[in-house]
């Protein structure tokens, strides 16, 4: 069967991972610490440089991708939606603990993480084999509602790793191998190709974006500060204005 062969929609996700989030190198599933603000820097940066024409914004509920997905959507006047099932990994009893220190305890565990993912499950956690089912289910969902739409989904590193996985058949070590730093931002093209009044999903990654936000001149503290300021609401950036004059008055 060829590519172009009969009808098709051609639906466009773009999957970008949230900033950086505070609270440290912890299992940071579903626990819940807000973006830093280098974070907010790097995943509007990020949307700067890739800038499209999408139709709707769907977002994890976890405050590290909510709030900039609900701030962009603002920004952009496009709709939003919050679904659960775009939740990152449950870790389980490791949740928020820090990685050097569950790692020290559960070496074992923890590497098959790495090394067998399939296999892997914290203790009271999520199985990966659930986790990325239930992303699957989502991704099924998403292209039943939206074909021929452009979305992106805010989401976390290891929602796109598993979904990564599974539309380019990739093996388990190549997926644990695969880079997907903060604000990384992948394009996978879907082509719902219409074959004897039945509809196949072609799949094509586009475009991926794993270059590191947070090193040399694409962190400084300039830059962060003129960021910050942007995200300021007018009335505070006019008073603090007001603040410096005086102080250079004083002097």
């Amino acid at each position: 069967m060829s590519a172009d062969h009969g009808h098709h929609k051609v639906t466009r996700i773009d999957l970008i991972r949230h900033g950086e989030p505070g609270g440290g190198d912890v299992f940071r599933g579903h626990v819940n610490p807000p973006l830093t603000e280098l974070g907010h820097w790097q995943f509007h940066e990020r949307l700067r440089r890739h800038a499209s024409d999408w139709d709707n914004i769907i977002s994890s509920p976890l405050q590290r991708c909510a709030e900039a997905a609900d701030q962009l959507s603002e920004e952009l006047n496009l709709p939003l939606t919050i679904a659960d099932e775009w939740m990152e990994i449950h870790f389980g009893e490791w949740e928020g603990r820090p990685v050097k220190e569950v790692l020290a305890e559960n070496e074992l565990q923890v590497t098959q993480l790495w090394a067998d993912p399939f296999a892997f499950c914290a203790p009271g956690g999520e199985a990966f084999t659930d986790f990325q089912q239930r992303l699957l289910n989502a991704w099924n969902t998403l292209l039943e509602q939206h074909a021929g739409k452009h979305i992106l989904l805010v989401c976390h590193g290891g929602v796109i790793r598993a979904l990564t996985q599974h539309l380019m058949s990739l093996s388990p070590e190549a997926m644990s191998r695969l880079s997907v730093p903060y604000a990384a931002l992948l394009r996978f093209k879907v082509d719902q190709l219409e074959y004897n009044e039945e509809y196949a999903p072609w799949v094509t990654l586009e475009m991926m974006d794993g270059s590191v936000l947070d090193r040399g001149k694409l962190h400084s503290p300039s830059d962060i500060a003129n960021y910050t300021e942007r995200q300021q609401p007018a009335h505070e950036q006019q008073e603090r204005q007001l603040q410096e004059q005086q102080e250079q008055q004083q002097q």
